[in-house]
């Protein structure tokens, strides 16, 4: 019988950790955009700078991914995460100075992006470790839901610390978070490491490995860019939101709680998951996000007051928590561990890439076409995910299986034995 996650030392303070992070994570997420519309009015400028962490990831995500399955990936999310805060309290600390520039924003975002590259893989490719294979969805799900609860806690937070200190104390307090983390990876007392360690080859043929391997999964290709999709349009959706908010003149401290609202949504979506994905085939399971997405997406074109707005969030939130269950398992269950890192990396450079390009054509579109149109365009592209989904033949009712040696041939495994 499985031990209940809550009482697995070493997933909790994986968790607990990350939770605290991510936290302030969503308490300086608020404040950055709001700090930048202060300093130039465009949220072009806006968009630009929550791009520049895609940026990066996009540069650093291979030969990370090398590293990852390389190095003790304890220590790298201990020094990454320290990295991360250091960069984030120098623009706490320019604030408090009144010296902080745009310029310096783009840098320390970069610096940032890039310590979060090594930290995020690290942690991804650790998770695995800590908790069972059957246990993994029910992961996943908490995972979820720690993230809500810091978009219940950190928006409103950032908000009305921005109101009250000009935005100082709120990167301060995601510096903070970034340290807290760290003394929580500290007492993690398992292995986080492959359990197959790599044999040490040229990083080229590591890379090339890696490629060859993920070349030959076209359901795993297909989930990717899927991913990628829809990170997309969820990246800027943080700036359309708050655009439509300030539309209806909505205060920075209500805007915070639009985002807390919105969390509350996920965090029942999170609760429910686990036990949808344990009764819905993948394309099922797909099928019905996409669609459901589609739809309370387009209800933003409807959303004329901040009582919609709050509701319409609150929905699309409750909806993503399937898709990252539904994905993560599967990516977990198909990729061989001893390449997890150099994999992830693959394809969180896409999805991160996506993420990085979201926040930059949103800021465009919002300021060239406006909210309705902006609205408009990304509600055409979940449309278009939901059509490719359904027409894509690789997802079935049951799933292909990779033997964990990472060896090319193919097993097929009802969808039953995967629940």
């Amino acid at each position: 019988m499985n031990i209940p996650l809550w009482k697995q030392r070493n997933f909790m303070l994986l968790w607990s950790g990350q939770l605290i992070s991510w936290m302030g994570t969503e308490v300086s997420g608020i404040a950055l955009p709001l700090v930048v519309l202060a300093l130039t009015g465009s949220s072009v400028q806006a968009g630009g700078v929550a791009a520049i962490r895609g940026f990066v990831y996009i540069f650093w995500a291979i030969p990370a991914g090398v590293l990852i399955d390389r190095w003790n990936r304890k220590i790298v999310m201990i020094l990454a995460n320290l990295g991360s805060g250091l960069a984030m309290g120098s623009i706490a600390l320019a604030l408090a100075c009144h010296t902080l520039s745009v310029t310096q924003l783009y840098v320390a975002s970069a610096i940032e992006g890039s310590f979060f590259v090594f930290a995020n893989l690290g942690r991804i490719a650790a998770f695995p470790r800590v908790v069972s294979k059957e246990q993994f969805p029910v992961a996943v799900a908490q995972s979820g839901t720690a993230s809500n609860i810091a978009l219940l806690v950190g928006p409103p937070c950032g908000g009305w610390l921005y109101q009250a200190t000009g935005g100082a104390l709120a990167f301060f307090v995601d510096a903070l978070s970034y340290g807290i983390n760290v003394f929580s990876l500290f007492f993690i007392t398992t292995s986080l490491d492959p359990e197959t360690p790599p044999d040490r080859t040229a990083i080229h043929h590591e890379i090339k490995e890696a490629f060859v391997w993920l070349w030959h999964q076209p359901l795993l290709r297909f989930l990717t860019i899927l991913t990628a999709g829809r990170t997309l349009l969820s990246a800027g959706l943080y700036l359309l939101i708050i655009i439509l908010a300030k539309e209806h003149h909505t205060p920075s401290s209500l805007t915070g709680l639009l985002f807390a609202i919105g969390a509350g949504g996920g965090i029942v979506g999170s609760l429910a998951a686990a036990k949808i994905h344990s009764h819905v085939s993948l394309k099922k399971s797909l099928l019905m996000v996409l669609l459901l997405s589609f739809l309370t997406f387009s209800f933003y074109l409807f959303a004329l007051n901040y009582v919609l707005l709050a509701g319409i969030t609150m929905l699309f939130y409750a909806i993503d928590p399937l898709y990252d269950v539904t994905t993560s398992s599967y990516s977990a269950k198909v990729i061989p561990d001893r390449i997890r890192g150099r994999i992830l990396s693959f394809m969180r450079m896409v999805v991160l890439g996506a993420y990085s390009f979201g926040f930059f054509l949103t800021g465009n579109l919002l300021q060239y076409l406006g909210s309705r149109w902006t609205i408009a365009i990304y509600s055409l592209l979940l449309l278009l995910l939901f059509l490719a989904t359904a027409k894509n033949k690789h997802l079935a009712l049951t799933k292909d299986v990779i033997p964990s040696t990472g060896d090319s041939k193919r097993i097929t495994v009802p969808a039953s034995e995967d629940r």
